[in-house]
């Protein structure tokens, strides 16, 4: 009997067996395939998915494989119509966007999975049936050579993919959100370092919509719509790939070698049901979307790192099984919010209708020039994933739900990221008088017993011997724009909620201690 099951071991379910397995459960992963399939699928993360490799140990080593990204472009033939500077420090203490070759990062993932003595990985059983009782999960998978295995688990874990035979299985339907294309994706390598190529840019032409991005940094991507009528097979020839090619922003074979050409579906498509009983869906699984945000590898590892910590508590015998059911009501409106913003994007990007092209090029040149007049903001064209108005939040507090930014500190000689210096989990972050003596032993108790401790915040001026000094203001400012001098950090990067002062803090803590029991 295992503790979780997990489905699929592209990257969401690598982290979530990395994530489960390092809180010391028993887990076994399912894979169909008998290796990784070391060709690139996705080639942007975002600030919150550094954040999750910096929390997991692999953000230094993964690093050669990244480039930062600094401009976003929209233009039409050669005609920027919108530039946007990428934020080099987001809110989870990273770069807003950093293009990535998928390869490194799932190579070290793997690693971190099977150096774990309780996760065991089994690559080429594919899954042929799932059924569960009142107290598990019963899986039956084909090995090798025809060999029959079965695995019984407390949970699962499905994040087997787009085409998810669990999701099949369990009569789940898809919910259409409206974007279907078809689109030729073109990854190569660089024969001659780093060409004078844009960063990112989206081409809103009408006679070829498409996308071009520095890929870490040997690598270059480009997408193009394939338009109807034209079969695929014809568009991904050599000769066809290379007269797409041969723009400005494209490249020659003196340029590049062809590492991979493939079509896609883009689609958006959300699960009607996240949580059957004791198996839950994550990632493709569960929602796919559009990559004009390079949001669904990232929406994946979201679900992964929300649901462990959650996972964690129940079996710990820490939280009533009823928190489980926060897991959907947190990520399935984000995962919409986030596949519908894409689809807009999509839609904005690949218009073709002559009057549409021109009215939406003419609104994009005028927020170009507020933003050089100084009159316009950063986040033109930035979409920033929503907080939680639901799930395990607390009812009526400031901030609940909104993301625990990462800011660097220091205390005495230390000098870092907030998370490596301060520690995670339940956190109470305070500035000012500490707030220990408002809460009674029972409560200070049940606190500790999550893993909860207590963090001091202070300005680098008032700063004392065991406060963590705010080198860029971060805490201050989101405690001061909350009007409040407390924060209950939850376990992952978002507020349980925030409150005034101390004697506030008793009937936060208190909410905490109700929704894990209910």
């Amino acid at each position: 009997m295992y503790d979780v099951a997990v489905i699929g071991y592209g990257p969401t379910g690598m982290l979530a067996a990395i994530l489960l397995g390092r809180a010391g459960h028993r887990v076994a992963v399912i894979e169909r395939y008998r290796t990784l399939y070391n060709l690139p699928r996705v080639g942007i993360v975002h600030d919150d998915i550094l954040r999750m490799f910096q929390e997991i140990g692999i953000e230094p080593r993964i690093a050669p494989a990244t480039h930062f990204l600094n401009r976003y472009e929209m233009a039409h033939d050669d005609r920027i119509l919108l530039s946007n500077d990428i934020e080099p420090y987001a809110s989870h203490g990273w770069p807003e966007f950093t293009s990535i070759y998928q390869p490194a990062f799932e190579t070290e993932l793997d690693v971190e999975a099977k150096k774990l003595s309780s996760v065991e990985v089994h690559q080429g059983w594919r899954v042929t049936e799932i059924t569960q009782g009142a107290d598990s999960v019963s899986i039956v998978a084909e090995g090798a050579e025809g060999v029959t295995h079965v695995v019984k688990s407390q949970y699962v874990i499905a994040a087997d993919g787009g085409n998810s035979f669990v999701r099949s299985a369990l009569n789940i339907e898809l919910e259409d959100l409206g974007f279907d294309q078809d689109w030729l994706v073109i990854d190569a390598k660089q024969k001659r370092g780093v060409l004078d190529r844009p960063p990112l840019r989206q081409f809103c032409n009408p006679q070829q919509p498409g996308m071009t991005m520095q890929m870490g940094p040997d690598h270059r991507r480009w997408s193009f719509m394939i338009f109807p009528g034209e079969p695929q097979a014809e568009a991904m020839k050599p000769e066809n790939v290379w007269k797409r090619l041969s723009r400005p922003e494209g490249g020659t074979p003196d340029d590049y070698e062809l590492i991979r050409v493939a079509s896609y579906k883009f689609q958006s498509k959300v699960a009607k049901a996240w949580r059957v009983g004791r198996i839950f869906l994550a990632g493709d699984a569960v929602h796919m979307m559009p990559p004009f945000l390079a949001q669904g590898l990232c929406s994946g590892f979201r679900d992964a790192h929300n649901l462990a910590w959650k996972l964690d508590y129940v079996l710990r015998g820490l939280a009533a099984d009823a928190l489980l059911d926060a897991y959907v009501a947190e990520r399935e409106p984000n995962a919409r919010a986030t596949t519908i913003e894409s689809m807009k994007v999509g839609l904005n990007v690949n218009e073709r209708d002559p009057e549409k092209v021109k009215a939406r090029d003419a609104q994009l040149l005028a927020l170009q020039e507020a933003k050089a007049r100084g009159d316009a903001t950063k986040q033109l064209i930035a979409f920033r994933v929503p907080g939680f108005k639901q799930g395990f939040v607390a009812r009526n507090a400031p901030g609940a739900g909104d993301v625990f930014p990462q800011g660097r500190v220091r205390r005495a000689e230390e000098e870092g990221l907030f998370d490596d210096l301060a520690g995670r989990g339940f956190m109470i972050v305070y500035r000012g008088a500490s707030p220990l003596d408002a809460i009674p032993n029972e409560i200070l108790d049940f606190f500790f017993s999550l893993g909860g401790h207590f963090v001091e915040i202070a300005d680098l001026a008032n700063a004392g011997a065991q406060a963590f000094a705010d080198l860029d203001g971060r805490y201050i400012g989101l405690m001061n724009a909350l009007g409040c001098d407390i924060l209950l950090k939850r376990p992952d990067y978002y507020l349980f909620g925030a409150c005034r002062m101390a004697a506030d803090l008793l009937s936060l803590m208190q909410d905490v201690r109700a929704q894990l029991s209910t």
